[in-house]
């Protein structure tokens, strides 16, 4: 597996080999020493799996502190693109929303740090996303900004949205209570 850095520290595009034949396809999307070796966190304490059809936007979703955690993203069926947004006060890139295309076709994933927001918006009738992360849900802790309240240039207008995805603050209201720390920031 290899990494490439984003413009949001401790935030990078994660490229899987994926391996073809007559029969479909394999790809493995973790491997403790190679997370280990990059200081990446592999302390995985959840997984989760949804399904969208097109034109569904998820997000933008994080839990709070004391249960915020780290969370690694990849399309396993279909094509979304994948929106990051740094909410990590003192974060060089803080407010930036970044944009990556992930699909079953190239093997593309996301590391996310603690202190940012994931949503996506489905590309294709059906697009399968697999998630894991480094905290027990917490409802009392889950939380969300109002993903058309980012400087991110969706290309959908009037999606489909959960009631509540509906109800985020916008991300001009929203108080964070994350902090960015240089040489914690991949965790």
């Amino acid at each position: 597996m290899e990494i490439e850095t984003t413009g949001i520290p401790g935030c990078y595009v994660l490229q899987a080999r994926l391996l073809r034949d007559r029969r479909g396809s394999f790809i493995k999307t973790f491997h403790t020493p190679r997370f280990e070796e990059l200081g990446l966190r592999t302390d995985w304490r959840e997984e989760y799996f949804s399904a969208s059809a097109k034109g569904v936007v998820r997000g933008m979703h994080f839990q709070l502190p004391p249960v915020d955690h780290a969370k690694m993203v990849f399309c396993l069926t279909g094509e979304v693109l994948d929106v990051v947004v740094d909410l990590r006060r003192g974060s060089p890139a803080f407010g930036t929303a970044l944009g990556f295309t992930l699909s079953a076709e190239n093997g593309r994933g996301l590391y996310l740090p603690t202190g940012c927001a994931h949503g996506f918006v489905s590309k294709a009738e059906d697009s399968g996303m697999y998630y894991k992360v480094t905290s027990v849900h917490a409802p009392e802790q889950d939380a969300g900004i109002a993903w058309d309240s980012i400087a991110f240039d969706w290309p959908v207008s009037d999606p489909e949205l959960s009631d509540r995805d509906r109800r985020h603050p916008r991300f001009a209201d929203f108080e964070t209570p994350f902090v960015f720390d240089a040489a914690k920031a991949a965790q």
